[in-house]
């Protein structure tokens, strides 16, 4: 018969080997980040970037404008008819965040996992770091008195260039359509593979106004096995696209926010560079994790989006 000193004896060695020297090696990381994105967060859809460094360049490059002209045969181009490509740079520069776990003997000594304790513990990880990230991806703000969400501004306040005020309404067909209007045309052009994230809230309210249509997608659209389209764009409710209060210049009570763009147009950079260092605290009879990691995230394109505001929640 196992005694409980053994299972403990067990987990300290078990839980030591989660990484070597702190730091999780190529497999553990690649390992732990593809569990991490495969979470049900915007890190499931956006572009990420595993990072060898704390700061990393990426290069962008396309055609804003049109670049055919009518072809005369024996003629080339003028200099004012060739057109060249846009370029630039968007630079991920991360930003440390730390989780501290403390999980108590007893809860190792009744754990019915047995040696899969570090899986499940790894695995939990894995999941909660990816909706606490995804709250700070989409919620961060520099200006915030909220510690966490100061280290980095967010997709939420990043886009700032194509703004639609709901002034307060339940969201409806024509607050969406307002937002694809207010997209330049030459993004648009896939409407299917845009997504508008959206507060889970607002996502079943238009969900409700499909099911209630006599059709088989108003049937569909109970199930949630689909997401329901807004105009042909897929409509996305995400945990942490919180409702908010504002008082000016106009006051509004639990009201959100609608950000519609491409998924590949959010990237989000995070160091390889992970931790995981253990240690035990034989007083208080808990077993310490304590997850290290370095995140940052920009978008490759802010013309290319959207955000809805004061949308009721």
């Amino acid at each position: 018969m196992t005694t409980n000193r053994s299972i403990i004896e067990k987990a300290t060695m078990t839980l030591a080997d989660l990484a070597s020297g702190g730091r999780m090696n190529e497999q553990q990381f690649n390992a732990f980040y593809r569990r991490m994105i495969a979470a049900p967060t915007i890190l499931n859809s956006a572009r990420t970037v595993p990072m060898n460094s704390d700061s990393q360049k990426i290069e962008k490059i396309g055609f804003g404008q049109r670049i055919l002209r009518p072809g005369v045969e024996g003629t080339a181009l003028t200099e004012g008819q060739r057109t060249k490509p846009t370029t630039g740079t968007i630079k991920l520069n991360t930003q440390e965040v730390i989780a501290e776990i403390n999980i108590s003997y007893d809860t190792i000594e009744n754990n019915i996992e047995g040696d899969n304790i570090r899986t499940t513990i790894m695995n939990l990880l894995a999941d909660r770091a990816a909706l606490d990230l995804e709250e700070l991806i989409i919620n961060g703000d520099t200006a915030s008195s909220d510690e966490y969400l100061a280290l980095i501004d967010g997709v939420r306040k990043k886009v700032s260039s194509h703004i639609v005020d709901a002034e307060g309404e339940a969201i409806a067909k024509e607050i969406f359509k307002r937002g694809i209007k207010a997209v330049p045309n030459q993004y648009l052009r896939n409407p299917a593979d845009w997504r508008y994230y959206t507060n889970t809230g607002v996502e079943l309210d238009w969900r409700d106004s499909f099911a209630n249509r006599q059709t088989s997608g108003g049937d569909q659209s109970l199930d949630g096995g689909r997401l329901v389209n807004a105009y042909g764009v897929p409509v996305n409710g995400i945990a942490m696209l919180q409702p908010y209060n504002v008082t000016s210049p106009v006051a509004y009570t639990d009201v959100t926010d609608a950000i519609l763009t491409h998924p590949k147009n959010i990237v989000v950079g995070m160091n390889r560079k992970l931790q995981v260092e253990v240690d035990k605290d034989i007083t208080r009879r808990v077993f310490i994790i304590v997850l290290t990691a370095k995140i940052d995230v920009q978008l490759e394109e802010e013309d290319a989006t959207a955000k809805i505001i004061h949308i009721k929640a």
